[in-house]
C-alpha cells in the first residue's frame, strides 16, 4: 500500500490526460519492489513483523523523498543536505526496527491502516472519475458536424502520405518579428525540393491534441463541449482521436497502413510503444521515479537532469531514424509523426550538440531568455527535417505526399509581449507541403490547418470537401470553452 500510493496519487492528478492502462506498469513495478524488499528482510530477520516495518521504511525512503522532503527545502537545506538527512533518518529507523526485541505487530497494523487510508482516497477519485466519464468512441455520430465523403484512389496510384508535426514550430513572420531570426534558409530549402508553403497559415486551436484531432478528423471540435461539458479538462478523448482517426480509418479501407510514430507521448492516450517509459518527460513512470530518491542517480537509467536529457535526446534521434526508415516499407501507408522539438525541454544546440537549459522554472522556456534556446533547437530540427525529407524522397517507390505542419506556434509569456500578441503567436505555425501531381499545387488563403486532410483528400482521393471557414480558438482555463479570437 505504501509503495502504491505515490503512483496512484500521481495518476489521479493526471487521469484526464492518460488512459487507465498507463497506471498498471508503474503500479506493478512499485508493488514488486515492496514484495522483494519484504522477502529480503524476512530472509535476514526471520520475522515477518520486522520485515514488514523495515521494508516499509525503505519504500518510504525510496519513493517519498520529494513528496516529504520538499517541505523542508524552505529551511535552506540544499539537495545534498536533504539526501544526507533523509538517509540518516532511514538508517536510524532501520537500526531501531531490526535491533528491537519488542513485538512490532502493533506497528505493522498501524502502518497498514495508515497506508490503506493513503491509497483509498486517490483510488476512490480514480473510480469516481471513470464512472462519471464513460469512454466515447470516435465513431460516435454526436462528435462531428459533418459526415466523411466516399473516397477512392484517383488514377490508380496510392501515394504514401507523411504527416510530420514538429511541436510549437513558429511561423516565419513570427520568428522574424519576435525572435529576430530569419528562417528563410530552411524554407528556401523546402521550396527547392518542391514544397509549397503558406505565409498566412493558422491553427484552429492553441493546444497540440486539439489541433491534431481536428485535422485528422476533418472538422472543428465544436461538439465536444456538449458531450464532455464546457468545464471538462479531459483531453484523453482527443488523444484517442489521433490514435484512431477518421482519416486513418478511411485510408485503411483503401488499403493503407497507419504508422504512428512519436518521440514522446503527446499523441498517445496510453504509453508510446516505440520508446522507453523512461525517455519522455511527460510519462507517468518517469514523473513518478523523478520524485523518488532515484532523482540523484546518474547513468542511463538514472533521473538526474543529465541522464534524463540524454535519454530524451536518444528518443528524438531514434524517432527521426524510424521515420526515415518507413520509406523502405511497402505501401501504401499513412505515416503520422510527432516530435516535441523545437518545444522545450531545450536539450539540443543548433548543430545537435547537447545543451542544458539553466532555467528550471515552469515558465523559463517561454521567456525572452528561453527564446534564444528555442531558436537553436529549431535550427537542429530544421536539419533533421531536411535530412528526413531527403531520405523519404530518395527511397520512395512513387512520389509521396509530405506535409510538415506544426501543431501550433510558440508559447510566449503575456508579461513579455501582452495577451493579444501571445494569443496571436500561438496560432501561427509552419505549413509546408510536397504535393506531387500534374497540376501545380495551390494553397488556399488564408489556410487553416483544420482543412489539411480535406485538401489532401480532394486532391488525391476524389472527394469534394468544402473548406471550412478559418477560425482560431485560444487556450483558456478550460480546453473546451471555445471563444473565437481575432487574428492580426
Amino acid at each position: 500500500m505504501l509503495a502504491a500510493y505515490p503512483v496512484v496519487s500521481l495518476f489521479q492528478q493526471n487521469q484526464s490526460e492518460i488512459a487507465l492502462s498507463v497506471l498498471w506498469p508503474s503500479l506493478g513495478l512499485a508493488m514488486a519492489t515492496a514484495v522483494l524488499l519484504f522477502a529480503l528482510f524476512a530472509a535476514v530477520t526471520r520475522s515477518a513483523a520486522k520485515a514488514g516495518v523495515a521494508s516499509s521504511l525503505v519504500v518510504v525512503a525510496l519513493y517519498y523523498f520529494e513528496l516529504v522532503s520538499r517541505d523542508v527545502s524552505g529551511l535552506g537545506l540544499g539537495d545534498s543536505r536533504r539526501v544526507v538527512l533523509w538517509l540518516v533518518l532511514l538508517a536510524a529507523g532501520l537500526a531501531a526496527a531490526l535491533r528491537t526485541r519488542r513485538s512490532l505487530l502493533t506497528g505493522v497494523w498501524a502502518l497498514t491502516a495508515f497506508a490503506v487510508v493513503l491509497v483509498v482516497f486517490p483510488a476512490a477519485k480514480v473510480v469516481s472519475y471513470r464512472v462519471a466519464h464513460p469512454p466515447v468512441s470516435i465513431s460516435d455520430p454526436r462528435l462531428w458536424p459533418s459526415t466523411p465523403q466516399r473516397a477512392s484512389i484517383s488514377g490508380g496510384t496510392a501515394p504514401d502520405i507523411y504527416y510530420i508535426i514538429p511541436d510549437d514550430y513558429a511561423r516565419s513572420d513570427v520568428l522574424k518579428r519576435y525572435f529576430h531570426f530569419d528562417d528563410s534558409r530552411f524554407t528556401s530549402s523546402l521550396r527547392r525540393r518542391g514544397f509549397v508553403l503558406s505565409n498566412d497559415v493558422r491553427s484552429p486551436y492553441s493546444k497540440s491534441e486539439l489541433n491534431m484531432a481536428s485535422e485528422l478528423n476533418f472538422d472543428y471540435l465544436s461538439r465536444l463541449p456538449h458531450i464532455l461539458g464546457p468545464s471538462s479538462q479531459d483531453v484523453l478523448l482527443v488523444r484517442k482521436m489521433i490514435e484512431d482517426s477518421r482519416a486513418s480509418r478511411i485510408l485503411g479501407s483503401l488499403g493503407y497502413r497507419y504508422i504512428h510514430l512519436d518521440s514522446d507521448n503527446i499523441t498517445f492516450a496510453g504509453d508510446n510503444p516505440n520508446i522507453s517509459r523512461l525517455a519522455a518527460p511527460d510519462n507517468l513512470t518517469y514523473l513518478w521515479l523523478r520524485d523518488s530518491l532515484l532523482r540523484f542517480v546518474g547513468t542511463r537509467f538514472g533521473f538526474t537532469d543529465g541522464a534524463t536529457n540524454d535519454r530524451f535526446r536518444d528518443s528524438v534521434r531514434s524517432a527521426f531514424r524510424k521515420l526515415a526508415a518507413t520509406a523502405n516499407l511497402t505501401g501504401p501507408k499513412l505515416v503520422l509523426f510527432h516530435t516535441l522539438m523545437p518545444h522545450d525541454p531545450y536539450i539540443f544546440g543548433s548543430q545537435g550538440q547537447p545543451v542544458t537549459f539553466p532555467d528550471t522554472s515552469d515558465t523559463g522556456h517561454s521567456t525572452k531568455f528561453g527564446m534564444r534556446y528555442y531558436v537553436r533547437q529549431l535550427q537542429f530540427v530544421n536539419h533533421e527535417l531536411l535530412a528526413t525529407v531527403d531520405a523519404i524522397l530518395a527511397h520512395s517507390r512513387t512520389p509521396p505526399v509530405i506535409v510538415i505542419q506544426s501543431d501550433e506556434g510558440f508559447e510566449a509569456l503575456p508579461e513579455d509581449w501582452g495577451e493579444a500578441a501571445v494569443r496571436d503567436m500561438r496560432v501561427k505555425g509552419l505549413y509546408a507541403a510536397y504535393l506531387p501531381g500534374r497540376a501545380k499545387a495551390r494553397l488556399p488563403r488564408p489556410l487553416n490547418t483544420v482543412n489539411s486532410f480535406r485538401l489532401l483528400f480532394n486532391r488525391y482521393f476524389g472527394t469534394h470537401y468544402r473548406l471550412l471557414p478559418s477560425a482560431s480558438y485560444p487556450e483558456l482555463d478550460q480546453p473546451y470553452r471555445f471563444e473565437a479570437m481575432r487574428v492580426r
